[in-house]
């Protein structure tokens, strides 16, 4: 069983690998095409959470790569430097996932977001706690808590709030409103947001400690 369980822990890691490689080259690719409507990731993601949002939250900028989120119980999105300023289609895509979640239908994303992050947080500390103790038990526990947190973001959430009607209603929104243009052709690229996720993983904690 212990095996079993360190080898699913592996495989985790790995994807985790993989994905962190995909997402850096695929944002480094979309960051030099231009977003033709000229809208910053701020201005998106103000559009956006007032068109969606009963009460639409207060857009911030912070520093750090890859951990742009919605805060639900601030009520706050908080943008990276390079999204926040930024007039390129990565800038689009990221601001625009991130404010659909203020919608009070789909804020159960960012709960289950913080959910995992601390999943993960409680993993690390159990794997100190059992190195310290040289007790295999805890630590292959700690690797189970891990791969809890990986199988939430990479099954449920990728799925949550996705079907075919809402992801024809986003589409819709998109050219309704010209946010990302030219939308058809970077439609495909919207593939950075089922990776982030799991990319970022092992270190989105941080997020709630900024």
């Amino acid at each position: 069983m212990n095996l079993l369980i360190e080898i699913l822990f592996i495989i985790v890691l790995l994807i985790i690998v993989i994905s962190n490689f995909i997402v850096r080259n695929l944002a480094k690719e979309l960051k030099n095409v231009p977003n033709k409507t000229k809208l910053s990731g701020f201005e998106i993601a103000k559009k956006i959470s007032e068109k969606v949002s009963s009460n639409p939250p207060h857009i911030i900028k912070k520093k750090g790569k890859y951990l742009d989120h919605y805060n639900y119980e601030r009520n706050v999105i908080k943008l990276s430097p390079e999204v926040f300023d930024g007039t390129d289609i990565y800038a689009g895509i990221i601001a625009l996932n991130i404010a659909l979640e203020t919608d009070n239908q789909k804020n159960k994303i960012a709960y289950f977001h913080k959910f995992t992050s601390f999943m993960v947080i409680l993993s690390y500390l159990i794997i100190v706690i059992g190195a310290l103790l040289n007790n295999s038990n805890i630590i292959h526990f700690s690797f189970i808590i891990f791969i809890l947190a990986f199988l939430i973001e990479a099954i449920f959430m990728n799925q949550y709030g996705k079907t075919e009607e809402d992801l024809e209603e986003t589409s819709k929104f998109i050219k309704t409103e010209k946010i990302l243009e030219p939308y058809e052709e970077i439609k495909e690229n919207t593939i950075i947001l089922l990776l982030i996720n799991i990319a970022t993983l092992p270190y989105r904690f941080i997020n709630y400690f900024r």
